[in-house]
This record gives C-alpha cells, sequence and structure tokens, in this order.
C-alpha cells in the first residue's frame, strides 16, 4: 500500500481485494491535492479497519463488494457505464451525466421575452475545466502539447473554458454566443443584480445531508466573497427531485429561493472541499462525521 503525500490518502495497488473501490478520472489528479471532499473521509474508512482502493480504470477482477463513482468530468466516460451492475452496491454508480440541460428551468433562448437580467454559463460543470485537463494529462504526449501551447498562447485556457457572464439584459449578449454549443444563456434568478446575495447549498452523502444558507457580495457568489455561511431550514422539494432526477447518492446542488420555490443552478457530484475553511466551520466538520459514518455503514452492509 501506497500513501500520497499530498493527499494523505491511501491507494492500494495490485489485485487484492478491497473493501471498497473508489473510481476517478485521473489518478494523478487525484494525488496532486486535496481539493475534494471525499479525500478527507477515505482515510477514516481506514482508521476504521477498511481498505479502499483507488482506480483511474475499470476493474475486471478482484473486485470490492463495494464501490464509488468520483468522476470529475460532467459525462462519465463509457466504459464507467457497468459499474452499477458489477458491484454489489456503488455510491454515484447511476450519476452518468450533471449537464446542465438535464436541471436547468432557467435556460432561454435568443427570442425570449425575458426583460431582466441574465448569466451565460457554460453547459458542462465548472467551465469545462475538468475536461480539459483530463484531456491534457492523459499521457505524456498530450501533457508535452499542453505545455507547448500554454507557452505560445497564454490564453488559450480562457478560450476554451470561458468565464461565467452577468448581463443587465438580453440584448447585451454576444450574437455569437447563441452558436456556441460549450454556452447556455439563463434568466438570473433575481429581477436584480443588488447586492448582497443568498444561496443555498445542499450537500449529502447517501442519508447524511446538510442544507447551508450563504451570503455572498458578488452576483457569481465567488467563495472568496462569502459574507456569512449558516445552517438553511429544510430543502425544498424542487431540489430534492434534481437529485432524484441525477440520480446523485453523493454531491452538492446550489440553488435560491425564488417566491417560496428552490431554483437550481449548479449540481456536483465530486464535492469540493477546503482543508483551511473547514477548520473554521464547526458545522462542516460535523457534517463530515456525519458524511464518514454513512460511508462506513455502506461499506459494511
Amino acid at each position: 500500500m501506497s500513501t500520497s503525500a499530498n493527499s494523505g490518502i491511501a491507494m492500494r495497488a495490485g489485485l487484492d481485494v478491497a473493501d471498497l473501490d473508489v473510481y476517478v478520472e485521473s489518478l494523478g489528479n487525484f494525488r496532486s491535492g486535496e481539493e475534494y471532499s471525499i479525500q478527507s473521509l477515505l482515510p477514516r474508512l481506514e482508521q476504521a479497519g477498511m481498505t479502499v482502493r483507488v482506480l483511474d480504470r475499470p476493474a475486471r477482477e478482484h473486485l470490492a463488494p463495494a464501490a464509488l463513482l468520483h468522476i470529475d468530468l460532467t459525462d462519465v466516460p463509457h466504459p464507467y457505464h457497468d459499474i452499477a451492475r458489477r458491484y454489489a452496491r456503488t455510491i454515484n454508480g447511476d450519476a452518468l451525466s450533471i449537464h446542465r440541460q438535464l436541471y436547468s428551468s432557467l435556460r432561454i433562448g435568443a427570442g425570449d421575452g425575458h426583460s431582466g437580467p441574465v448569466i451565460v454559463k457554460t453547459v458542462l460543470n465548472s467551465r469545462g475545466r475538468p475536461e480539459l485537463r483530463w484531456r491534457q494529462y492523459r499521457n505524456g504526449w498530450t501533457r508535452a502539447m499542453h505545455f507547448v501551447r500554454k507557452t505560445a498562447d497564454p490564453g488559450y485556457k480562457e478560450r476554451l473554458c470561458p468565464r461565467y457572464r452577468v448581463y443587465d439584459t438580453l440584448a447585451q449578449v454576444p450574437p455569437e454566443t447563441w452558436g456556441d454549443e460549450r454556452l447556455m444563456v439563463e434568466k438570473f434568478a433575481f429581477d436584480s443584480l443588488d447586492l448582497p446575495i443568498v444561496k443555498h447549498r445542499y450537500m449529502f452523502l447517501l442519508g447524511a445531508e446538510v442544507n447551508m444558507r450563504q451570503t455572498y457580495n458578488d452576483v457569481l457568489c465567488k467563495g472568496s466573497e462569502i459574507i456569512s455561511n449558516e445552517i438553511g431550514g429544510a430543502v425544498p422539494p424542487e431540489v430534492r427531485a434534481v437529485r432524484e432526477r441525477l440520480r446523485l447518492d453523493f454531491g452538492a446542488i446550489d440553488y435560491f429561493i425564488v417566491d417560496g420555490k428552490g431554483i437550481v443552478v449548479d449540481a456536483n457530484k465530486t464535492v469540493g472541499s477546503n482543508p483551511e475553511w473547514l477548520k473554521k466551520n464547526r458545522f462542516r466538520q460535523e457534517f463530515n462525521d456525519r458524511m464518514v459514518e454513512a460511508l462506513i455503514e455502506f461499506v459494511r452492509d
């Protein structure tokens, strides 16, 4: 067994049968930092006497009794589509896509009569950056080409992964946006761009849940512009319906409350985490403990 010094997550090598197989899109990416919530949970399983094997391609033999699909791509590649049928039980085994078109209720077209502010987003999660990173680092050739391109054209990543843009009116949206398949236009959830903005985040792992009410001094709700973060109320049924539609066992859903209803604006199946921020947030630490308990119970079942 080897352990990544950066992530602190044990990686099980060879063909030994583990208690849990965790599938990631790239071992190198997964080992390189501590950006994922799951990275703080897996060592706790090993402390409980369980073994974890992290894989970046489907195993064909020596399968664990359980598996967790943690593929940081909007659409899970086809080789992983049968994971739910090959294992006795899985987490996110059937969550094969979080494409925005599957859940957006705010999407509009060029001829829409909406008169309020709008936001231009990528249809892929996180501006499509995980897909770009996955393609860039698949092998030595793609890594070399990425280095050459980055050196010759420093702005190419911004073009491939466009930033979200907010406009006061639909008429201000650049015409080329409508022909770009990477992008979609949504009504801004509120009638104005007044600050601060209250956004909610529903995080969950199986039956462990936390619903947060977060206030931001930024229309795009950047993490660096958060003013407050506290426990919110009940999760709206519209939000739970999106979780069910996307078949998410583990993840996070961001939403606004508009006219008493939950309006989902983002869904994630590879939840991020900031270790330093986590240390300062007691109820998130408690939620981490409940996720660990849920994961241990799932593996032991």
